[in-house]
């Protein structure tokens, strides 16, 4: 018995192992920001909803503080997110490989210049695991996106 496998012939998109989000939320809290994220804030003590990555070198800066990321999003409205890097900004664009937990579907997105601002429109609601590259460097995150 063979088996053929045809690679790039079909609409459904890339299917990767199902990952797990034990700490996904679609509505982080607003918090101070780490202190080598507030470049740019008048603030000096600036309190945004924002994740930090696994590695302590990323942050996703979510510009809606009461309304969550949504898939799709909302007519009007962006997914916006800010990048800042606590080592390598400017290194590179920021390479986004992410992950839906429970179904393993795939999305990939390229933010530059990066880190920086960017919309981050995934394509399904659920928590998406985020593998973040830039230059040399490369860390974790979750983002939950709320269905719309």
């Amino acid at each position: 018995m063979v088996a053929l496998t045809l690679g790039g012939c079909t609409s459904e998109p890339p299917r990767s192992a199902p990952v797990s989000a034990p700490h996904c939320t679609t509505s982080p809290p607003a918090t101070v920001l780490p202190t080598w994220a507030r470049v740019g804030f008048s603030d000096p003590e600036p309190a945004m909803p924002h994740v930090v990555g696994d590695g302590g070198d990323i942050t996703a800066i979510l510009w809606a503080e009461k309304d969550p990321l949504t898939a799709p999003p909302a007519e009007g409205r962006n997914n916006k997110v800010l990048w800042v890097a606590r080592v390598g900004g400017g290194d590179g664009p920021l390479q986004i490989d992410a992950v839906l937990a429970d179904t393993g579907r795939t999305a990939t997105r390229e933010v530059e210049p990066a880190p920086g601002p960017s919309i981050l429109d995934l394509p399904e609601p659920g928590c998406w695991s985020l593998d973040l590259t830039w230059g040399s460097h490369h860390d974790h995150l979750v983002l939950g996106y709320a269905a719309r």
